[in-house]
């Protein structure tokens, strides 16, 4: 009790040094930066230039690009794939672009026809393409979704992905397996981060992302009822010090949340921005409903405490609003 009550007051000391630097980034942060249905959203950067890409559901052209040179100001640059892949039937679901070592990638889900939800895998010489799709490298019974990429703190690269249990009514798995060196194929053996087992996650987990941070590893993830009227989704974090755990979520739980702007808030990626700062790009609906808004894409400054855990927004919610 008394160790949690110093790591308390540690974070409030630390809110206390850090709480200008917030106010000014949350005042100069308008959101949302890409209106209209953008959700599950994934950001890279190559040199200046910021790229993303957002879930498209069942619409073609598939997984829409856009690029900018501020995080402000985005201008549309084409599709990742003009028609659906042959593979899939539908069900096209966050795509996580990466940026791995002068290699361009996108990791996606799809349901496959006639079979489960998959996570598949295209490349590219450059982010406007043209993308060489691989199809699936992962096609668990319960789904397969929601993929992202890390190495480990040997350089060894890795799928991350949930398992879409909450489909079953069982629990939703974040799980962890090596990649080949091309990044196209898993082999070796799966390994679990995470799983919901805390209140405010419900039953789901999902949207993983991973940030390697002074040392640490970081987890971003997403919790509860992502979408529609009755929606309760919230961002959480864990931090461990080696890729495959032991993982421990932040006490503080979620990190972000509703406020009076926006809610249901979660599933983003992480850039490490030209001027040195981390962001976090992810999905929240308007919270005064507006017609036909859906999901639309936020961005908010990462500031790191004094005890190693990151804050959004000084726990106040998404920033900016309508």
């Amino acid at each position: 009790m008394v160790a949690m009550s110093q790591r308390h007051l540690l974070r409030t000391v630390a809110a206390v040094f850090l709480g200008l630097v917030v106010m000014l980034a949350a005042s100069a942060q308008r959101n949302p930066i890409l209106p209209g249905d953008h959700p599950d959203p994934s950001i890279i950067r190559a040199g200046n230039t910021y790229w993303t890409t957002s879930t498209s559901g069942n619409r073609t052209p598939v997984f829409p690009l856009f690029h900018s040179t501020d995080l402000a100001h985005w201008t549309a640059a084409g599709f990742v794939f003009n028609e659906r892949p042959a593979w899939a039937s539908g069900s096209m679901w966050a795509p996580e672009l990466v940026s791995d070592r002068g290699r361009f990638l996108v990791y996606y889900a799809g349901r496959k026809k006639d079979g489960p939800l998959c996570v598949a895998v295209a490349t590219a010489e450059q982010p406007t393409g043209p993308w060489q799709d691989h199809g699936p490298i992962v096609c668990q019974p319960d789904g397969s979704i929601d993929p992202a990429f890390a190495r480990d703190e040997h350089g060894t690269p890795y799928l991350i992905w949930k398992e879409d249990g909450n489909s079953q009514r069982k629990p939703t798995p974040i799980w962890a397996q090596p990649l080949s060196e091309d990044l196209l194929h898993l082999r070796g053996e799966k390994h679990q981060l995470i799983v919901n087992d805390a209140s405010w996650e419900a039953g789901v987990v999902e949207g993983p992302f991973v940030l390697r941070h002074a040392g640490r590893f970081y987890l971003f993830y997403a919790g509860n009822a992502c979408c529609g009227t009755s929606c309760n989704y919230a961002e959480g974090v864990a931090r461990a010090s080696s890729l495959l755990g032991p993982w421990q979520k932040d006490p503080a739980n979620p990190i972000i949340a509703a406020n009076h702007h926006w809610k249901c808030p979660g599933h983003g990626s992480i850039v490490h921005t030209t001027d040195g700062r981390d962001v976090l790009v992810y999905h929240s609906y308007p919270a005064n409903g507006a017609a036909g808004a859906g999901r639309e894409s936020l961005l908010d400054t990462i500031t790191w405490g004094l005890d190693g855990w990151p804050t959004v927004n000084g726990g106040r919610g998404p920033s900016g609003g309508r």
